[in-house]
């Protein structure tokens, strides 16, 4: 995958090389944002890209509980096609970076990142929301449109992409055109206006779930098989135990309260920060829990012990898919019943279990040799990518962090 290509400008109608019937229209108030709810979830339960992670639900509880935290607006663009049927969605926001993001203070972002509070509630695998069958249409429609109305934003930055997202191939036309190009023609090139760069930057860790448990636990390593053994043997002869599933939306206050106190307790353990210090986090998971319940896409369990709850884990049901999202337990009986492998291991059996699901997804982490390789997962690179407008700021800012950097290094012997 190229590090860096070069996009050049649209000076003339002729190549544009979607259809004139094909139009992108900006969602920038929220009641307009609400109404989309049903044409939303429509297309993204169709999608071959689609997850929980940009569902309506998600983004727009998101945007409920975020919207005044920091200088952002909303820039949802639609595409809709000659029937005003809406075949695509770009869930984007622009966001006022404080001056340590120079040169890229006006930056374009997706929707559920970017918060300023310290929550970083990090929906992952998100892009793009386009109608099978609509892609390329739709991709260069945003394109077209994004380069159009370029002095709206000064750069785009997207984190936790996974391989070919459709936001890897904006401006793949402009691109591919001016790579076919076999003119040696200087005075027929245009000035680029958009620099793109990929990065590799993090990994997503999963299990393609066997068909019975017992060929799961045989596909781990001896060690990690008898530690998983022998903390059940533990817990059936020692404690008095029970799993609780939270179905009823009466308890989703309480059960996140639950999960909270035992992420303090497990992070505070590990002296790290735990999310659920921040007011927001804690907000946006207790309304959006209550909207996806009903559409059977939350696995939250706490285990107990007698009436004491030690233990929780909290999952998004996506498809054929679950990815557990956050737990916590109790630091005093965490190690001696491997609290944690506990409930990741109840919840690999029991989606084992669940004809539905086909996989385990551990999500993302900064290194690739994390405790969830224990588990026998697969990993996976994920990306982020940047969209960065040529001109003076740009050119000031690439001499500043390249030439001027490397030249003062040199000169204090810095390697």
């Amino acid at each position: 995958m190229p590090v860096q290509d070069v996009i050049h400008t649209l000076d003339n109608a002729e190549k544009i090389t979607t259809a004139l019937s094909n139009r992108v229209s900006v969602i920038t108030k929220t009641d307009e944002f609400f109404a989309l709810r049903d044409q939303w979830n429509a297309i993204n339960e169709s999608s071959p890209k689609g997850t929980v992670f940009v569902s309506w639900e998600w983004l727009y509880t998101w945007w409920e509980t975020y919207a005044k935290d920091g200088n952002r607006k909303l820039y949802i663009l639609t595409c809709t096609n000659n029937r005003h049927q809406l075949i695509g969605i770009a869930p984007f926001q622009i966001i006022q970076n404080p001056k340590k993001y120079y040169p890229c203070s006006r930056q374009l972002i997706l929707l559920g990142t970017g918060e300023t509070d310290g929550s970083f509630v990090f929906g992952e695998y998100m892009d793009l929301i386009i109608q099978q069958g609509q892609e390329q249409r739709v991709i260069d429609c945003f394109s077209n449109f994004l380069i159009k109305n370029n002095s709206l934003w000064d750069g785009m930055k997207f984190h936790e992409l996974l391989e070919n997202s459709y936001l890897s191939r904006l401006f793949s036309a402009q691109i591919n055109e001016n790579t076919n190009d076999s003119s040696n023609n200087s005075a027929n090139k245009e000035k680029p206006l958009i620099v793109k760069q990929i990065k590799a930057k993090g990994f997503r860790t999963y299990i393609d779930l066997p068909e019975t448990y017992k060929d799961y636990l045989m596909g781990l390593r001896k060690k990690m098989r008898n530690n998983i053994t022998r903390t059940f043997s533990r817990l059936e002869s020692e404690q008095n135990y029970t799993i609780e599933t939270i179905d009823d939306e009466s308890k989703v206050n309480q059960s996140i309260d639950i999960l909270a106190n035992l992420n303090l307790s497990r992070r505070g353990y590990m002296k790290k920060h735990s999310v659920f210090e921040q007011e927001n986090f804690v907000k946006f998971h207790k309304r959006v829990i209550k909207r996806l319940l009903s559409k059977n896409q939350i696995s939250f369990k706490i285990l107990y012990f007698d009436d004491e709850p030690v233990a929780a884990l909290y999952s998004f049901i996506d498809g054929d898919t679950i990815h557990p999202y956050q737990s916590g337990f109790e630091t005093e009986n965490g190690h001696r019943y491997s609290l944690l492998t506990t409930m990741l291991s109840k919840e690999i059996e029991s989606s084992i279990e669940n004809p539905q699901l086909k996989r385990f997804n551990f999500m993302y982490s900064d290194e690739e040799g994390t405790y969830k390789k224990r588990y026998s997962g697969t990993t996976e690179t994920m990306y982020t990518l940047s969209f960065d407008k040529t001109g003076a700021k740009f050119s000031m800012y690439q001499w500043i962090h390249g030439r001027l950097k490397q030249g003062i290094k040199k000169l204090l012997r810095v390697e």
